[in-house]
């Protein structure tokens, strides 16, 4: 077998998240495909950097804290399903472990792992895992791709990909990674199902006595008293200029959304956080370091591709045509295995994944997905029951439910909000405004009334009109 790679480096003008220093990596993870495949990839983390001769990660641990919400509690439930060590902090003991912490008065809970667990350069593991490859007998074709059809040979049906300078590369296979370009740009034999939102974060320039001070912080998430709140914090790491930056990135409230390869282009190029998120971010780092003066504040910008099953995609979408992205903004950590389990595929499309890995966990969602069929059932959600209500009914509660999952996929964790953007929904197209109601564990619906009950990942949506 041989492998080409084909696609731009930083130095060329790539484009992507890869592009940095800092980014959290972790086993404790609200979603057990996400917390296996972390496990799986940080299990290398070692060996690839001595393989390669590049440190790329820092084993500072991850501090979950702040309110006791559903991520939390989630969290803590896969942790304990796989075993996962951890140490549950309280306020005072969060501040005992981190005494130049400001920890806010919200906050009743803490999870540190001390193992595992920390920050790691997306540029240099780049780096390494490019290094093995080529030592491995790969070659990295340094292009931007434009294209990828199938063209019928003397030879047969061979794979075509076109690059910007005019080369074509021929295959018998092709396995599509790039990344939020996957979804805009001429590269599958069919469309997926992505969302595509610009990412922001704030980096903080401190002293080196101030990072000094806090050598020993661990990576942290906060969880606020609102969505606004929440945010993710790396420790100071010292960037490739000899300046030492805290990194602040956003929750998903402040993700504008994209729809094009000219948005991204756009999104890129200007380089820019929104005032509003630069606000809220600023305050965060007063309340949260107190005590450390801020030198400069700097932009980092980037575009998250988000699937409707915030799972990564890892499909095979034709003969010899597959797919190998979606990181949803979680998948540095875990690029290892997710790669493993893509090259897997390609090479063996129809003996791949696991009891502890299920195939099912990767599908790509496509359009025709969307629309609920005879069974009442999409990609997304199915229809458990129902009572006293016209078919037409049903599918349009099913088919709104699923356009509310597609275009806003992290609704699932935030029921009381699903709730209330379905019943919005739902009143534009019928007569009187429905109830709906949205569980973790089912919901019942009083005798006598017109309802319509799906289930949707881990939520239980009850319409009642």
């Amino acid at each position: 077998v041989s492998v080409v790679l084909v696609g731009p480096s930083e130095s060329s003008g790539g484009r992507g998240a890869c592009y940095d220093e800092g980014r959290i990596y972790r086993i404790l993870d609200p979603m057990e495909s996400w917390a296996r495949l972390a496990e799986q990839s940080l299990g290398r983390f070692a060996d690839i950097a001595s393989s390669s001769g590049v440190d790329f990660y820092d084993e500072s641990g991850i501090l979950i804290f702040g309110v006791e919400d559903d991520f939390v509690r989630q969290t803590r439930d896969v942790a304990s399903k796989m075993g996962t060590t951890l140490l549950e902090l309280t306020p005072a003991g969060i501040k005992e472990r981190f005494p130049w912490l400001g920890v806010p008065e919200t906050t009743q809970i803490g999870l540190l792992q001390t193992e595992k667990a920390g920050h790691l350069s997306p540029r240099k593991l780049l780096e390494a895992q490019l290094t093995l490859a080529s030592r491995s007998g790969a070659t990295y074709l340094d292009a931007t791709v434009q294209s990828v059809e199938r063209r019928a040979g003397d030879d047969g049906s061979l794979m075509i990909v076109s690059t910007a300078d005019g080369n074509h590369v021929k295959a018998r296979n092709v396995l599509v990674a790039a990344g939020c370009y996957t979804s805009v740009l001429p590269l599958l034999p069919e469309s997926v199902v992505m969302t595509l939102t610009g990412a922001q974060a704030l980096l903080v320039e401190i002293s080196p006595e101030d990072a000094a001070r806090l050598n020993g912080m661990p990576s942290m998430i906060y969880e606020g008293p609102s969505v606004e709140e929440n945010y993710y914090l790396l420790p100071p790491i010292k960037y490739p200029d000899g300046s030492w930056l805290i990194k602040i990135g956003p929750s998903d409230v402040f993700a504008p959304p994209l729809k094009s390869a000219a948005d991204m282009d756009a999104w890129f190029g200007n380089k820019r956080l929104t005032p509003a998120f630069e606000n809220q971010a600023k305050k965060a780092f007063a309340q949260l370091f107190p005590g450390t003066n801020a030198i400069s504040w700097r932009a980092l910008v980037c575009v998250t591709d988000q699937t409707p099953t915030l799972n990564a995609y890892i499909d095979y979408l034709a003969p010899g045509w597959g797919i190998c992205s979606g990181g949803n903004g979680w998948a540095a950590k875990s690029s290892d295995e997710i790669g493993f389990l893509a090259a897997r595929m390609m090479t063996s499309p129809d003996h791949w994944g696991s009891p502890d890995m299920p195939r099912e966990w990767f599908r790509a969602v496509t359009p025709r997905q969307l629309t609920a069929g005879p069974e009442m059932r999409t990609a997304l959600a199915h229809v458990d029951a129902c009572g006293e209500v016209l078919a037409e009914r049903v599918a349009e509660a099913l088919e709104h439910l699923t356009a509310l999952l597609v275009n806003e996929p992290k609704l699932r964790r935030r029921r009381a909000e699903l709730a209330r953007d379905l019943r919005q929904s739902l009143s534009l197209l019928w007569e009187r405004p429905p109830t709906v109601l949205c569980s973790a564990s089912g919901c019942a619906c009083a005798p006598g009334h017109s309802f319509v009950a799906m289930h949707a990942f881990d939520v239980d949506v009850v319409v009642v009109l």
